[in-house]
């Protein structure tokens, strides 16, 4: 068959529904055939994600639920849908289509999808499907990769159901839903799932959260997501619509007149349909059209209302008649009442009950006077309390409205442990928040049943740190706590002086080393306790990056005794590597290395895949410091890299390792393999804690040729001081190559400038390097009638800074750094250039130590630099011939090259000396 495949299908849809009532009496819905056409051809051999977007009323619900009916056939659509409240709850609309899933075929199709995913995926996902178990055993993890492999079970058993029979996904009122739904659809956006998702969104809702906002634009824009907006109907859909709610054909008179007061509002249709004589001015006829519905119910009938319209959601039969206290007679002959007035939705066809539109919901709140609507909010709080899972993030948003504080309380704390054991850790985050909030100002304990103040606060501070949000908050609450420290039990204590002086020693802060002491402290008169290991751990590094390698060494021996008395041989295992490369600093290098090739290798009956990262993770950090080639890095990582591609794990130790992988590949001047390990992890989104990713994608393009490589830095320059450090020297490289000396040079004198006023340990000689190019970068670029003025000026600043620093200790690792002399000749021609008196001599010294160490890219670049002054000097011959080394060594360099090529150019045209 030739021509568009896709355009005939669209016309098969088409002619398959008729307008008005469908074939074999199905589900009814006025025009929108191509709309209909393209919800369907989305579900039947979409891809990604269609969005179906309308303002309130405009029947995005009509339209998907007719395209599920129509398409169910030949497929299985599961449904869920996001409430209200679902913003309080994870992963509400999830569990409903996995629960939906797990009906069918007596539970079969998803238990043999679950037996063709790996193991772990049916243990994750027993977190939202209680059906199918308690979440089995699990590595010791953060919460960040339990959620990433949450994440991908979802996907691995999407993927094997639809392998067997077609499936979709349906997720309604998507403004509604909650940050980790949201997050998982983008995760299945980004790795181009084929099940199709289809999802309505009602545009400008004054209650959609500008985080979910930002979700909609932003997932907007890909290419994998359609948008499809309705518009109102024509005066022929119009007059489609009235016939189906009519009990006969509509004149012309009358669909004109609710045509032109309707202007084509399926909801307004459908209301005006029962009063097409009423005045008003949109939307406030809309108001009154509501308002009239409601006058006139009888007392039960109205009671039904108010509990459906406070509740906003659809409850049970049973649920409904304790809320409006009426008897199943009663209830029944309220339910016909209002289903009468079609104010109740799909009325008969389940036992459920809800209102026929949310705006009805709000037209009763908005009748209600407030103790009418506490009453209300107290009454669903006790039935909810009482039903089958009942959400406790939504009984506690009850109590709340009710103004109830010590049983929205309870509900909070049982609301962020829900969150916790889906793995939301946003939301855990919100709930944690909320509970410290209501906490009775004073009280060690509160809740039922009691919770100490502490752990609450260490839970929210766990939730907010696997969050974006942990700058925000976590620091705040952490130093906040310190004020009633004196009311906590020893082991309370000794958690928080470390989780505070970690923080503070992390931030910069001076006062952190002493906070750690004293939490140090207070564990040595303490059973022996992992919290205790952590904090011998935290401050062993600390010191190790302050250069009292010494001393860290005594607290990495002490952690290791206390693991083994423990029996916690995860953390033991982490020590250990730690000792080894403090013992490489100390000078055991062999010994060292040897120990931490056979620490990357885990015991195959204790699966530690974290453990394997962390330890890949140091013995590359070593490998790159003696200057090893790619291929013993690219050895020494596979472990790591394997247990990460096994476990599912994405994180900021596993960034750190594909990170090393890559530094180790352009150093040796192979771009392209570098880039292959990193480019497909930065095609999709990257999140927050693996920045350094994208540090590297940004480094490799402009490497790639791509100029405005340096404009993407904005991410690394909104990262805390410490991590902020780690990124100048590539951040810098980077605004050097895309021709921005000015940027590069203010990033590393502010550097050099926290180094200096921290007066821990001596900056690398890298930086001074890279301050001296960038210096001399700005002053070349300087008007010849201030050049020099401006390049004594720079000269002298930078002597200046690094006098200051020769006065603080050296830096331990910069003392084993392979390319150390490569370094230090080349910051002496970097500084000769900047004074005018460079030399080739001095250009080819520094290119020599760089061929040394296997730095073809750095060594080409000091050619680069050699050919100019041979150039100035009339020596093009000789230039000539450093340009041709260069332009060899530069391979998979593309602005390096390209100044090669221009400065060749320029010497072909220039004397034989």
């Amino acid at each position: 068959m030739h021509g568009d495949v896709d355009h005939f299908h669209d016309l098969w849809l088409r002619a398959s529904s008729p307008a008005g009532v469908l074939d074999g009496g199905g589900p009814r819905i006025a025009g929108r055939r191509r709309e209909l056409a393209r919800t369907r051809g989305h579900l039947g051999t979409g891809t990604g994600l269609l969005l179906v977007a309308g303002e309130a009323g405009m029947g995005k619900t009509r339209l998907v639920a007719t395209a599920a009916a129509l398409e169910s056939g030949a497929l299985f659509v599961g449904s869920g849908s996001c409430l209200p409240l679902s913003t309080e709850v994870p992963f509400l609309p999830v569990a409903d289509v996995l629960r939906a899933i797990h009906a069918i075929d007596d539970h079969t199709w998803l238990t043999d999808a679950l037996g063709r995913c790996p193991p772990f995926v049916s243990s994750s996902l027993g977190r939202l499907l209680p059906e199918l178990g308690e979440p089995g055993d699990e590595p010791q993890s953060s919460d960040g990769w339990l959620r990433q492999r949450l994440f991908t079970s979802i996907e691995a058993v999407l993927v094997e159901l639809h392998a067997t029979r077609p499936l979709a996904v349906l997720v309604e009122d998507l403004h509604w839903a909650d940050s980790a739904t949201l997050d998982l659809l983008e995760h299945l956006l980004a790795r181009g799932t084929d099940v199709p998702v289809l999802g309505t969104w009602r545009l400008d809702d004054p209650a959609t959260t500008p985080a979910s906002r930002d979700w909609f634009t932003r997932v907007s824009r890909l290419p994998s997501v359609g948008v499809l907006e309705l518009s109102p109907l024509t005066r022929d859909e119009t007059q489609e619509q009235l016939s189906l709610l009519l009990p006969g054909p509509p004149d012309n008179d009358l669909v004109d007149r609710v045509h032109r007061r309707a202007q084509g509002h399926p909801l307004f249709i459908d209301q005006l349909a029962a009063d097409p004589t009423g005045v008003g001015d949109m939307p406030r006829l809309l108001v009154d059209l509501l308002d009239t519905k409601l006058q006139g119910l009888t007392p039960t009938a109205w009671a039904v209302a108010r509990a459906l319209g406070v509740a906003d959601r659809p409850l049970l039969e049973s649920q409904v008649g304790a809320v409006a206290e009426l008897t199943n007679d009663g209830l029944v002959s309220a339910e016909r009442e209002l289903a009468d007035r079609r104010l109740l939705s799909e009325p008969f066809t389940s036992n459920k009950v809800s209102l026929r539109h949310p705006l009805l919901a709000e037209t009763v709140r908005r009748h209600l006077f407030a103790s009418e609507a506490a009453d209300q909010h107290r009454r669903i709080a006790s039935v909810l309390a009482e039903g089958p899972d009942p959400a406790a993030a939504e009984i506690a948003t009850h109590w709340q409205a009710v103004g109830d504080t010590t049983r929205e309380l309870e509900w909070r704390i049982r609301a962020a442990r829900e969150a916790e054991a889906r793995v939301a850790t946003a939301n855990a985050a919100e709930q944690w928040l909320r509970v410290l909030e209501l906490w009775p100002p004073g009280a060690a304990s509160a809740g039922s049943p009691p919770l100490r103040r502490w752990p609450a606060l260490a839970a929210a501070c766990d939730a907010l740190g696997e969050s974006d949000r942990i700058l925000e908050h976590e620091i705040g609450l952490l130093e906040s706590a310190l004020e009633w420290a004196p009311t906590l039990r020893p082991e309370e204590a000794a958690e928080l002086y470390a989780r505070v002086g970690g923080n503070r020693s992390f931030h910069g802060d001076p006062t952190g080393p002493a906070l750690m002491d004293r939490a140090i402290d207070l564990y040595e008169h303490l059973p022996p306790s992992p919290g205790y290991v952590r904090a011998l751990m935290e401050r062993a590094g600390t010191r190790a990056e302050r250069g009292r390698v010494d001393e860290a060494a005594r607290d990495l021996a002490t952690g290791v005794e206390v693991s083994v008395a423990i029996g916690d041989r995860l953390q033991g295992r982490k020590l250990r590597v730690m000792q080894a490369g403090n013992d490489f600093v100390l000078g055991d290098r062999a010994g060292a290395l040897a120990r931490m090739a056979t620490l990357t290798i885990s015991d195959p009956t204790t699966p530690d895949p974290h453990g394997d990262i962390h330890a890949a993770g140091f013995f590359t950090d070593l490998l790159l410091t003696v200057g090893a080639d790619p291929d013993e890095v690219e050895e020494a990582a596979r472990p790591g890299l394997e247990a990460a591609r096994t476990w599912h794990i994405a994180s900021f130790p596993e960034s750190i390792l594909r990170f090393n992988v890559a530094e180790a590949a352009w150093r040796a001047g192979q771009t392209a393999r570098a880039a292959a390990g990193i480019d497909p992890e930065t095609d999709v989104p990257v999140s927050h804690d693996r920045w350094l990713l994208r540090l590297a994608r940004i480094r490799l393009d402009a490497m790639r040729g791509d100029s405005t490589a340096a404009v993407r830095l904005t991410d690394v320059d909104r990262l805390p001081a410490t991590l902020h450090a780690w990124c100048v020297p590539h951040a810098a490289l980077v605004e050097l190559w895309c021709q921005q000396p000015e940027r590069a040079l203010a990033r590393l004198t502010a550097h050099l400038d926290r180094e200096i006023a921290a007066g821990e340990t001596q900056p690398d000689e890298a930086i001074f390097a890279l301050t001296a190019r960038a210096a001399a970068d700005v002053a070349g670029s300087t008007p010849a009638s201030g050049r020099r003025r401006r390049a004594e000026a720079l000269a002298s600043s930078l002597e200046e800074r690094r006098s200051t620093t020769a006065e603080l200790p050296p830096d331990p690792y910069s003392a084993v750094d392979a390319s150390r002399h490569a370094t230090s000749a080349t910051y002496a021609a970097e500084m000769d250039r900047l004074a005018d008196r460079q030399t080739v001599e001095a250009w080819v010294r520094a290119a020599r130590e760089w061929d040394k160490v296997n730095r073809p890219h750095d060594a080409a670049y000091c050619r680069w630099r050699a050919a100019h002054v041979a150039l100035a000097t009339g020596r093009a011959t000789t230039a000539a011939s450093l340009l041709n080394q260069a332009a060899r060594q530069a391979r998979e360099h593309a602005p390096l090259l390209e100044a090669i090529a221009s400065l060749r150019r320029r010497s072909a045209r220039s004397p034989q000396g």
